[in-house]
C-alpha cells in the first residue's frame, strides 16, 4: 500500500493530518519610492530628496511594505521601476508611490523630472512644450492610472515634488516670479493623491536631514491609531504651523471602503485594576463602508460625446479607465468630440465663442487621451494627430499662426498618411510670410501619395492662388 493511500485512510478515520496546510490569505502592501537629487545645473540639484526617499522607504518596510527603492533615476530607469512596481500591484491591500524631487506643471498636467532629462523649454510655444514634456519627463497622471488599473484596494500617490526650479518658469517670458508648483489632480476611485504643498505653490527643501513635508509625514506614518486620512491631516497641520502658513499640503481623495491604519490600531486601554475606577469606554472606530462605484458603459459615454458634453464625457472615460483599464471603448467618443469641434469651425467666419469652444474640446481630448487609450492602440496616434490638427485650425483663426504651425507639425509627425495637416501647415506658413515653405506643403498635399481627393483639390487651389 502506498504512502499516499495510507495517509488518505488515516485522514478518513480522523487519525491523520492534512498533507499540506492551507496558505493563509494575505493582503500585501507594496510601494515604489523614488528620490531624485543629482540634477543638472539647468534644473537645480536638491539637498534632501534622496534622504527623504531613504527615510520613507525604511519606514514603509517597518510597516510591512514590500518596497522598490530607487535614487537619481533617468526617465528610462523610472519607466523600468514603474514596470516592476506594476507587476506587484495585483491583489494589494495598499499600493503606495512616493516621489521626492523636481516636478512641474505643463499645460495643466503634472510631470516628474528625471535626472539627465534633457528638458530644455527655452523658446518653446505651448504645443512644443507639451510634446517636450511628454517625451523628456514623466506624466504623473500615468502613475495613478496604472495603480488603479492594478486592482489594489487602496492606492496612495505622494508627491513631494513642488520645489523651485528654473525650468518651471515661462519659457517665453522667463518670468522670475514663476518658480514652479503642480496642478490639481483628480484621483481615480479608490485612490488618494497627496502634494507637499497646494496647487501652484512650492515646498521647502528643508535645512535638516529631511524636507519639511516628509519630516512631518514620517512622524504620522509611524503613529498607531491613525487612519490614512488622519495621517495626511495631521501632516498638513504641522507643516502649516512650522512654515507660518506659507506651505499648505493638499490631498485629493476618492478612497472607499473601511478605514486602513498603516501603523496598526491604537494600543488597547489598560484593563481596570481590581477595586479601581472603571475607565471611560474607548470611542468605537466608525467603519466607512465602500459606496458602490457605477462604471459608465461604453454606450453611455458615447451618448455624452454625441450630445457635446465634453467635460462629462472626459470624466466618464477617466472613471472607466481607472476601474476597467484603458481600452478601445474610448476611441469612438474621442473621435465624436473632435468631429463636433470641426462642426463649430465650419462657418466661413466662426464666432470667437465657437472657436474657443472647439479649442477647449481639442485641449480636453489631448489631456484625456493618454490615460484612456492603450499605448499600443492603432488609433492613438491618429486621434492625437486629429486633435492637434483641429487645434491648429482654431489657433489659425485666432491669428496665432506660429502656434498653429507647431500644432500642425505635431499632427504631421503623428499621422504622416493624412494630407490635411500638411495642407494646413502650408496655410500657417503662408500666414507667417513663408511662401516657399507654403508652396512645398501645398505641392506635397496635392501629390498622389495621399488618398484624399478633397485635400488635393484644396491644395491645388491654394497653389493656383499663389501664381
Amino acid at each position: 500500500m502506498t504512502l499516499r493511500i495510507v495517509l488518505a485512510l488515516l485522514v478518513g478515520f480522523g487519525l491523520g493530518f492534512p498533507l499540506a496546510a492551507a496558505e493563509p490569505k494575505t493582503t500585501p502592501r507594496v510601494a515604489l519610492v523614488i528620490g531624485n537629487a543629482k540634477y543638472e545645473a539647468s534644473v537645480g540639484p536638491l539637498r534632501n530628496s534622496v534622504n527623504d526617499a531613504k527615510a520613507i522607504a525604511k519606514t514603509l518596510r517597518e510597516l510591512g511594505f514590500s518596497v522598490i527603492e530607487e535614487h537619481n533615476v533617468t526617465r528610462n530607469e523610472l519607466l523600468e521601476s514603474m514596470a516592476a512596481f506594476r507587476a506587484k500591484l495585483r491583489g494589494s491591500e495598499v499600493a503606495l508611490f512616493y516621489y521626492a524631487g523636481h516636478g512641474i506643471s505643463v499645460g495643466g498636467l503634472n510631470y516628474l523630472i528625471p535626472v539627465k532629462s534633457g528638458y530644455q523649454p527655452e523658446g518653446a510655444d505651448d504645443t512644443a512644450l507639451r510634446l517636450l514634456a511628454e517625451t523628456k519627463l514623466f506624466n504623473a497622471e500615468q502613475i495613478s492610472a496604472e495603480m488603479s488599473a492594478g486592482g489594489g484596494r487602496c492606492n496612495l500617490v505622494i508627491l513631494d515634488a513642488c520645489r523651485s526650479t528654473p525650468v518651471a518658469r515661462d519659457p517665453r517670458t522667463r518670468a522670475a516670479t514663476v518658480s514652479g508648483g503642480l496642478s490639481e489632480m483628480k484621483p481615480p476611485a479608490g485612490s488618494l493623491i497627496a502634494f507637499s504643498t497646494d496647487a501652484g505653490r512650492t515646498a521647502r527643501d528643508g535645512t535638516g536631514a529631511n524636507g519639511l513635508y516628509t519630516e512631518e509625514l514620517l512622524k504620522n506614518l509611524r503613529t498607531p491609531g491613525l487612519t490614512i486620512e488622519q495621517v495626511f491631516k495631521r501632516t498638513r497641520a504641522a507643516v502649516m504651523r512650522r512654515s507660518d502658513g506659507e506651505q499648505l499640503p493638499a490631498e485629493y481623495s476618492r478612497l472607499v471602503g473601511d478605514d486602513i491604519y498603516l501603523a496598526g490600531p491604537a494600543p488597547a486601554a489598560p484593563a481596570t485594576p481590581p477595586g479601581g475606577s472603571p475607565s471611560a469606554p474607548a470611542s468605537p472606530v466608525r467603519a466607512v463602508r465602500a459606496e458602490p462605484v457605477v462604471v459608465p458603459s461604453a454606450n453611455a459615454i458615447l451618448k455624452l460625446a454625441a450630445a457635446g458634453k465634453t467635460n462629462e464625457c472626459a470624466e466618464a472615460l477617466k472613471l472607466k479607465a481607472s476601474i476597467d483599464g484603458a481600452g478601445d471603448y474610448a476611441a469612438a467618443p474621442l473621435d465624436t468630440l473632435l468631429d463636433l469641434a470641426k462642426e463649430d469651425l465650419r462657418d466661413a467666419s466662426p464666432t470667437p465663442a465657437r472657436i474657443a469652444a472647439a479649442m477647449a474640446v481639442c485641449d480636453r481630448v489631448l489631456e484625456t487621451l493618454p490615460t484612456v487609450l492603450p499605448a499600443d492602440h492603432p488609433r492613438k496616434s491618429v486621434l492625437t494627430a486629429k486633435a492637434q490638427n483641429r487645434r491648429g485650425d482654431c489657433l489659425l483663426l485666432l491669428d496665432r499662426a506660429k502656434e498653429a504651425l507647431a500644432a500642425y507639425n505635431a499632427a504631421v509627425l503623428l499621422d504622416p498618411a493624412d494630407a490635411y495637416p500638411v495642407f494646413n501647415r502650408g496655410r500657417a506658413h503662408l500666414a507667417l510670410g513663408h511662401p516657399d515653405e507654403a508652396k512645398a506643403d501645398f505641392t506635397s498635399a496635392a501629390s498622389d501619395r495621399f488618398k484624399q481627393p478633397k485635400a488635393r483639390q484644396l491644395a491645388l487651389k491654394a497653389l493656383d492662388a499663389m501664381k
